[in-house]
């Protein structure tokens, strides 16, 4: 009898995590259970605060009118991404027409134009005709699409509640802090936005880049989902990334409250500031402390979702054609343009939003190869760089400042390793070490492993 050797208990995680699990109608109703339980969470500790919470909000954008158009408009171009290809002019037609009667009715009494209850109707309307007409793969694949373009502004309304959470929960910011610890970097808040504010037209095109990020996953979903309908969802798409940023990064916002340099330090909110000096003149502090601040205005600089978005974004078209790279990469460049350049983010909170995405994306990627040691490792040291981020911003701002060419290799070489780290578990042949992902696996417990 040919003897095989026993499998260590990281193989067998290994083997056991690369199987491709589908959720199953238990499994997506618990999810969009667990979905509702949370929004009807927040919406209760909103009250709690005397705040608008997601569902009054949503109540709102249905009937009243909508707020953020641009996050609707991307979850209706997500939904008819993956709906069955029958029904995808048949939906947007729908949607039109609804969107035509509402804002007739406000040209009507001489209220501006606006987007966002017909879109809501009409997803609305699509599932309830998929469970009462449609059958089969058909109903399944309509209202997964339906599931997905109502997640986004649903997600975008619990965010909204959140960020008015984030600025009751915190009175003091530590912006000075982040500030003087970014002189390492060069103060790069402080020299783009010179150049962006000297013209007009660079900052239309960041502003435009900027308000439709949504949309811009939207368009990279398209390369990624347009034939789900047909073929079943892939394993890893930006969809998962997107989500998954925006539902634990706003988390660090009550460890690390921060509002930015153009609310702090300059009149993006007129009265809320310190001082007026952004981004002409870099503010004379010595010795950061943590100060009270206007609490209207959310603290929600560290880290940069905007970069971790856009940084999602990137990584993703770059896993697609030609034009999906192009795409990716001009939008992700532009997105750190407008961040730094409208005075939103500091340097470290770009870098922060950076690495935090690397970490989410390598425990996503290549589902099938499992968690190897190489995954471990690299989600492992994501979390440890972008905790020392934070906690060398806070701790040792000064001596960052002061150590010039120092400090700028103390914060940006783990970055580079982050970097170096993620190609590994995105490309593991890199590494040849037998079978993509890890250690070789003996051929027939392998294939019996396969199910």
């Amino acid at each position: 009898m040919l003897h095989r050797p026993p499998l260590s208990l990281f193989d067998r995680v290994r083997i056991a995590t690369s199987r491709r699990v589908e959720l199953g109608v238990r499994g997506w109703t618990a999810a969009v259970a667990l979905l509702v339980a949370f929004t009807l969470v927040i919406e209760v500790v909103s009250r709690a605060y005397r705040i608008k919470g997601p569902v009054t909000l949503l109540a709102h954008d249905f009937v009243g009118r909508p707020g953020i158009g641009e996050i609707k408009i991307a979850g209706l171009v997500l939904a008819l991404v993956c709906l069955p290809a029958r029904l995808r002019w048949w939906v947007l037609g729908g949607v039109g027409v609804l969107e035509g009667v509402w804002n007739l009715q406000r040209v009507v009494v001489g209220n501006p134009g606006t987007v966002g209850n017909g879109i809501l109707f009409g997803l609305v309307a699509t599932g309830l005709y998929a469970l009462w007409r449609l059958k089969g793969d058909e109903r399944a694949a309509t209202l997964k699409a339906v599931g997905l373009g109502l997640m986004m502004p649903i997600m975008g309304r619990v965010g909204d509640a959140w960020l008015v959470l984030s600025s009751k929960a915190n009175p003091n910011v530590l912006d000075e802090y982040v500030e003087v610890a970014d002189r390492a970097l060069g103060s790069p808040s402080w020299v783009i936005g010179r150049v962006v504010t000297d013209s007009a037209v660079l900052t239309d095109v960041l502003r435009t880049v900027y308000v439709y990020l949504p949309v811009g996953a939207a368009i990279i979903a398209y390369f990624q989902l347009r034939n789900v309908a047909r073929d079943g969802f892939p394993r890893h798409h930006i969809v998962r990334t997107f989500l998954l940023i925006g539902m634990v990064g706003p988390v660090v916002y009550f460890i690390f409250p921060v509002v930015g340099p153009a609310f702090a330090f300059g009149h993006e909110q007129a009265g809320a500031g310190w001082t007026d000096v952004w981004p002409w003149v870099t503010p004379d502090i010595t010795r950061p402390v943590a100060e009270f601040f206007d609490q209207s205005v959310a603290r929600n600089c560290m880290p940069s979702l905007h970069t971790a978005w856009a940084t999602c974004i990137l990584l993703h078209g770059l896993r697609g054609s030609t034009a999906s790279k192009t795409f990716g990469s001009l939008w992700f460049a532009a997105t750190i343009g407008a961040t730094l350049g409208f005075g939103f983010h500091y340097a470290i909170d770009v870098l922060a939003g950076f690495v935090f995405t690397l970490a989410v994306e390598a425990a996503l990627t290549r589902p099938e190869t499992g968690w190897t040691r190489v995954r471990m490792t690299v989600v492992a040291s994501g979390a440890l760089v972008f905790t020392g981020l934070l906690l060398i911003t806070r701790f040792a701002a000064v001596p960052l400042a002061m150590n010039g060419a120092g400090g700028a290799i103390l914060l940006l070489v783990p970055v580079v390793l982050m970097i170096a780290g993620f190609v590994a578990v995105e490309k593991p042949e890199l590494l040849s070490v037998g079978e993509p992902g890890g250690p070789s696996v003996p051929p027939m417990l392998g294939e019996r492993s396969r199910v």
